[in-house]
């Protein structure tokens, strides 16, 4: 059983090593600036891009129903993870609609922060729950700062290298996680319930136009990833109220 779990550690932990490391072998990725050319621009009620501010609501609805639960049921078994996770999805909702109202470089930081800072807390709880405990202590800060330092990298260097590996490599290091420990639990199904979600959200981001033409102009590609991304939170909230069911 011993050797077991070392096997297992030891290839995380060289997987975890491998694509850091691989960053220092691909070119500096700039950010595209065809990305803020969203396919559904229509002014409704004065909002610029209606459609796609409006559709992170769901964000804010998640992130303060997590909060509320946080403070109302904090116990010692509770750890920070959550409360920075579910802070981070109501920030989320601020921050991707100041975006959407004047989609640039600069207003994108907002939209990135809180998801970066997200992803590390969502990523660190996960090693706390299925590795060992006490990384979630260890790791938890520091890997936030390194997701804020990602976007912040980015915003100055134009570089999207560090936070292409905090949304990207880290999700994919948790199905390795999820894969080699406990395979069958209750947290495990709504984990790859939530990345389903976040993956059909990214094929309908990349696919924005595509999709507004299908519709007659009525939902737009990015509009559907807000709701379904939002939808992928919400098994958070599930899994925070029920963890110990």
């Amino acid at each position: 059983m011993q050797t077991s779990i070392t096997w297992r550690n030891i290839t995380l932990v060289i997987i975890a090593i491998t694509s850091l490391l691989s960053l220092f072998f691909v070119e500096p990725i700039p950010q595209d600036l065809a990305y803020h050319s969203f396919a559904d621009t229509r002014k409704i009620w004065g909002i610029t891009n209606f459609f796609d501010v409006i559709s992170n609501l769901p964000f804010l609805l998640v992130g303060f129903a997590g909060l509320l639960y946080i403070f109302t049921h904090w116990s010692s078994k509770d750890s920070w993870s959550w409360l920075i996770l579910f802070l981070s999805i109501l920030l989320v909702a601020a921050g991707s609609s100041y975006y959407h109202l004047n989609p640039n470089n600069e207003t994108l930081t907002w939209d990135r922060l809180p998801m970066a800072s997200g992803f590390m807390a969502l990523f660190v709880k996960v090693l706390g729950d299925y590795v060992n405990s006490k990384l979630e202590h260890w790791l938890l800060i520091p890997m936030c700062l390194l997701g804020i330092f990602s976007v912040f990298y980015w915003h100055i260097t134009d570089d999207l290298r560090i936070y292409a590996w905090v949304q990207f490599c880290t999700l994919g290091i948790l199905l390795v996680v999820i894969s080699l420990y406990k395979p069958n639990t209750f947290q495990t199904k709504y984990l790859i319930y939530a990345l389903v979600f976040y993956t059909l959200s990214k094929l309908t981001e990349y696919f924005d136009i595509a999709i507004f033409t299908f519709t007659q102009e009525m939902l737009s590609g990015h509009t559907i990833k807000h709701i379904l991304a939002a939808i992928g939170t919400f098994f958070f909230y599930f899994l925070l109220k029920y963890r110990n069911t």
